[in-house]
């Protein structure tokens, strides 16, 4: 007996466009490492420890813009605890920043310059720490995402993922090309685009239905 792989389609469960406002508007009280992490989640579609990975060195200027290359990833490895390594893939990928985020970013640059100093101690590298320097688990993300979205009515079905779900499939949507899209989220290729986020391609084949259909029944 062979054991086939399960072909079965993952229903990935993506946020609305009036969700996904409802929830940036929900960050705007939260501390500044939360705001600024899942910003980013939502903005760059980077995975969970790839954001945790981030350092002040990964963002380069580009007048008022800025571009971002994603190198690293820190993740929970069983019986390892925390480690540092590659992306998923193995390769860097170049993101571009517009101005809007760019001067976000430098606020909260700024935020933590200014902690490390009222803590006498050296601003860290990374983007994600406490106030006295450490850096946060991956998991206080996952979690005090979980509370957020518990107060915002959302679907038990969301988790951090679906920030990431809604980035990609929002570029679909908006005719990105896949290739493009894949590499901004750090595939391989465009397979798994195409088995994992089709629907974007078959909602606007239906439209296309539709259209055809209305234009036919009006001749």
């Amino acid at each position: 007996m062979i054991d086939l792989p399960d072909t079965e389609r993952r229903e990935q469960f993506i946020p609305t466009p009036e969700q996904a406002k409802e929830f940036l508007d929900g960050l705007v009280d939260e501390p500044w490492q939360y705001k600024a992490y899942y910003l980013l989640a939502i903005y760059t579609g980077c995975r969970r420890g790839e954001l945790c990975a981030l350092k002040w060195s990964d963002f380069i200027m580009d007048g008022d813009r800025c571009i971002l290359t994603v190198s690293r990833s820190r993740s929970v490895v069983a019986g390892k605890g925390i480690q540092e390594g590659t992306t998923k893939n193995g390769k860097n990928r170049i993101l571009a920043i517009d101005e809007e985020i760019t001067s976000f970013i430098k606020g909260y640059c700024y935020y933590q310059i200014r902690v490390a100093e009222e803590q006498g101690i050296e601003s860290s590298d990374y983007l994600f720490t406490n106030d006295d320097g450490t850096l946060i688990h991956p998991d206080t993300f996952t979690k005090h995402l979980r509370t957020i979205y518990e107060e915002l009515g959302f679907p038990s079905e969301f988790h951090l993922h679906t920030l990431r779900h809604y980035f990609v499939t929002t570029l679909l949507h908006s005719g990105v090309d896949k290739q493009t899209v894949a590499e901004l989220a750090g595939h391989g290729d465009t397979s798994f685009l195409e088995r994992t986020y089709c629907h974007p391609q078959m909602e606007l084949k239906r439209h296309a239905a539709e259209v055809m259909t209305q234009s036919l029944l009006a001749s």
